[in-house]
């Protein structure tokens, strides 16, 4: 597990009572995390560009309240964003065709926004559920989905079971309590489509964005999780088990993080993709080749593991995080990473 996986997993926690402000999380997680990377790559004359600008950029989204976070935003980063959207999947049913298959592949996103609605600001898909957060002119929603069969087995975080006295909560009513700093945090819970449940929250003083957030969700299609990242050569045995993707700074960044486990064995590795729009992106230099192309191996980028990253891709960083106990070997990890196929036009979802 990577730090960026941990600082997403304590926070997760930390909130599990509340919506959690995923474009401050990456910038958190990204700052903290700065510092050490620099520490150890200043020898090398080498910055993280691709994760300075994403933890500027995504300070220009809406703020949360993780600790020890500042406010700082790069001028004029803000005015450059646009809407996201992810590429459609030819063929793949939507979800409310096939509610049983929300969350349950992770290469497809099934939350869908009507077209000039709401913005983008990231999704999750895996474990049965799927979540993502939009930006409702100012105000950002949280919006989970999910299907009858994960209630009733497995749960889903967040989300009533279906069992019980929380079992008619799904019946588009709105509850509220109070948040951090006394900020009322309003929750709805519906039946969008027969056999899909979904949830909704968002901070403030009134609920209006959950209706808006419901009216704007379609359900018709099914979109590409990775956008332009797609993982084509896994060792045996293994899957990936979640996709993220973090847009709400697009096209001047973003970022896609896929898990690769092994079930069997509990083994696993971290890919992660991160794209900056920027020319003034510096890169480590190269300290060794994998299937002829320069790659940088750190083997103590992480206190639990290490980094291989591949140096070949402009104006992007991709690179496997893996530690030494609990995830795949090295050889093991540059084979996910040298099977990893990135779209040509990075700024062009619509050629993915």
């Amino acid at each position: 597990m990577t730090d960026l996986d941990e600082r997403i997993v304590l926070t997760l926690r930390e909130h599990a009572e509340g919506p959690v402000d995923g474009d401050r999380l990456l910038v958190g997680s990204v700052r903290r995390g700065r510092t050490r990377v620099r520490r150890r790559r200043v020898a090398a004359g080498a910055t993280l560009g691709v994760v300075a600008l994403l933890g500027a950029g995504v300070a220009a989204g809406p703020m949360g309240r993780l600790p020890g976070l500042g406010h700082t935003v790069t001028p004029g980063l803000a005015e450059t964003t646009v809407a996201f959207l992810p590429p459609l999947v030819d063929g793949a049913p939507g979800a409310a065709a096939r509610p049983d298959q929300i969350g349950k592949d992770p290469s497809l996103l099934h939350i869908g926004l009507a077209p000039g609605g709401p913005r983008f600001l990231e999704w999750n898909v895996g474990g049965g559920k799927e979540t993502a957060k939009i930006d409702m002119g100012g105000r950002t929603v949280t919006v989970e989905l999910t299907s009858a069969d994960v209630l009733r087995s497995t749960g889903a975080w967040n989300m009533p079971p279906l069992e019980g006295a929380t079992a008619n909560r799904y019946d588009g009513s709105v509850v509220h309590s109070d948040g951090p700093d006394g900020v009322p945090i309003w929750r709805r819970y519906w039946q969008p489509a027969p056999g899909v449940y979904a949830g909704a929250s968002v901070p403030g003083p009134d609920e209006g964005p959950l209706h808006e957030a419901a009216a704007a969700l379609r359900l018709d299609r099914a979109y590409a999780c990775s956008g332009p990242l797609r993982l084509t050569d896994l060792p045996a045995g293994a899957r990936v088990g979640s996709c993220a993707s973090f847009v709400g700074t697009f096209p001047a960044a973003y970022a896609v993080m896929l898990r690769v486990s092994d079930d069997d064995q509990g083994r696993g590795v971290s890919v992660e993709f991160q794209y900056a729009r920027t020319t003034l992106m510096a890169k480590a230099s190269a300290n060794r080749t994998i299937g002829g192309r320069p790659a940088y191996y750190d083997p103590a980028y992480d206190p639990a593991g290490a980094r291989l990253e591949l140096l070949d891709i402009p104006r992007a960083q991709l690179f496997a995080s893996f530690n030494y106990e609990q995830s795949f070997t090295e050889a093991e990890a540059t084979t996910v990473l040298l099977g990893a196929r990135v779209a040509e036009h990075l700024d062009q979802p619509a050629t993915w």
